[in-house]
């Protein structure tokens, strides 16, 4: 079975599981994903989110991430291997998730990889700041609008801000207003990172949607 901890500086999760829990959840974001066509550019972006999402669980299953040894008696004691993820990314991937299951035929085993994936997500919310928690709970799979051609830079740039600001439970409590400002396009943060990013794609000779950030806020987890 799935678990997730948060980290200790409240960044983010770190999610584990056996073998086959990973490769299954990794089944379920490729399936979901791959119901998207990377050359649309309304729907390129959440592709390269489910990307990154199922890269960090492949490597995880493969043993290259975290492995811990956990014991479930006196005489067993099984590897379990794990990856971390910053919160805002994890909510955002979640959400992605869920706004495209809802246009697939996914089974009752990819629907039961979604629901443990959010349920292990909300104990370690939860664990880390019940008070925080309660307002970041409702944005797991629901309330991002995260279908637009914005969203694998906005992705970015909220990873950005989050990772960079100050470690804590205050920042943590941040996180709803951080996702639902970007993601909004009535916002003036939305506004304000729109209009550089029209003047970075004008400088790179380029579309919005092709932009990425090429330096990233070192992670202290």
């Amino acid at each position: 079975m799935l678990q997730a901890i948060a980290t200790k500086s409240g960044t983010g999760v770190s999610i584990f599981g056996d073998y086959a829990d990973l490769s299954s959840l990794y089944d379920t974001v490729h399936h979901i994903a791959d119901a998207l066509d990377e050359e649309n550019k309304y729907q390129r972006g959440q592709h390269m989110l489910l990307m990154n999402f199922a890269y960090e669980i492949r490597h995880a299953y493969q043993g290259t991430r975290l492995i811990q040894r956990m014991s479930f008696d006196d005489e067993q004691s099984f590897n379990y291997y794990g990856f971390q993820l910053v919160w805002t990314d994890v909510l955002i991937f979640v959400s992605v998730l869920r706004e495209n299951a809802g246009f697939l035929s996914t089974g009752r085993l990819n629907q039961a990889n979604l629901y443990l994936l959010e349920y292990v997500l909300e104990q370690a919310l939860s664990s880390y700041d019940a008070t925080g928690a309660a307002e970041i709970i409702p944005l797991l799979g629901r309330g991002l609008n995260i279908d637009g051609e914005l969203s694998f830079i906005i992705y970015q740039t909220v990873h950005v801000q989050f990772v960079g600001d100050r470690s804590g439970k205050a920042r943590f409590r941040k996180i709803p207003h951080l996702l639902r400002s970007y993601f909004s396009s009535w916002s003036p943060e939305h506004k304000q990172m729109l209009h550089s990013l029209t003047q970075s794609a004008k400088v790179h000779g380029c579309e919005i949607h092709e932009l990425e950030f090429s330096d990233f806020p070192e992670i202290k987890w």
